[in-house]
Parts: C-alpha cells; sequence; structure tokens
C-alpha cells in the first residue's frame, strides 16, 4: 500500500489553517469598523489622546481593502487553490504587519492605546508566517 504524500498533507492543512484564520481576520476587521461606526464611545480606545477622530478615520480606505478585504479575498483564493492568492496573501501580509507595528508604536507611546496593539500582535506575525509556509518555491523534506 502506498504511503500518503506527507509535504501535500501538511501543505492542504496549513492552507486550511490559513483560510480559517484569515476568513475570521477579515470579518473581525469589518466588525471592528462596524464598532466603530456604531458606537463612536468605542473609537477613544484605539486613538491617542486629545487626537481628533480624523486620525482614525484616515485609516479606513487602506484597512478595509488591504486588511479586511485583503484578508477575505487570499482566504478565497487559497480555498479554491488559485494561483494568485499567495500574491494576495503577501500584500495582506506586508499591510497588516505595517497595521500592527503603527498600533504597537501607538501603545507604547499612549498607554491608552494598549487595546489595539493588543489586538494587532497576531495580525503582526501570522499572516507573515502563512506566506512563508505557502510559498509556491518551498522544499519539502
Amino acid at each position: 500500500m502506498p504511503k500518503p504524500d506527507t509535504g501535500s498533507v501538511r501543505v492542504t492543512s496549513i492552507r486550511r489553517a490559513a483560510v480559517a484564520y484569515l476568513a475570521l481576520q477579515g470579518l473581525g476587521g469589518l466588525a471592528w469598523w462596524s464598532m466603530l461606526l456604531g458606537w463612536p464611545a468605542s473609537r477613544t480606545w484605539f486613538m491617542a489622546g486629545g487626537a481628533p477622530e480624523s486620525t482614525l478615520w484616515a485609516f479606513a480606505p487602506a484597512d478595509l481593502l488591504l486588511f479586511a478585504g485583503g484578508s477575505l479575498l487570499a482566504a478565497y483564493g487559497l480555498s479554491q487553490q488559485r494561483r494568485w492568492a499567495w500574491g494576495v496573501l503577501c500584500l495582506h501580509a506586508g499591510a497588516a504587519g505595517y497595521a500592527a507595528l503603527y498600533c504597537l508604536a501607538l501603545g507604547w507611546l499612549e498607554p491608552s492605546a494598549w487595546l489595539g496593539a493588543l489586538l494587532m500582535c497576531p495580525s503582526l506575525v501570522v499572516p507573515l508566517l502563512l506566506a512563508w509556509l505557502l510559498r509556491p518555491w518551498r522544499v519539502e523534506p
């Protein structure tokens, strides 16, 4: 009886986990912006003290397109095994990393904004790790 190709089983498992994570992250990003829109009092948790709300809203287009949208598009592409999915994942990983580093710096400089820093910690690591693990030219042992 032939042995299963453990390399392809591993990649399939990683791809499934990536789809679940990216879908959850994208939906979470949409829920976060919905919360900010529907519950104005929550905005202060994610801003520097005394900063105008426009500093938060300025992130909305890029965040919705590259963070939430990129996450959902990468999840879809990976679930359908599309060739373009890895490129979208890389774009999303860069955007997520940039957003996470901004939130971490803001949380360090403005302790009242710690919640944003905490929520973005997985986004600094996981998308980059997924992009590395799912790279098209990987060499399996």
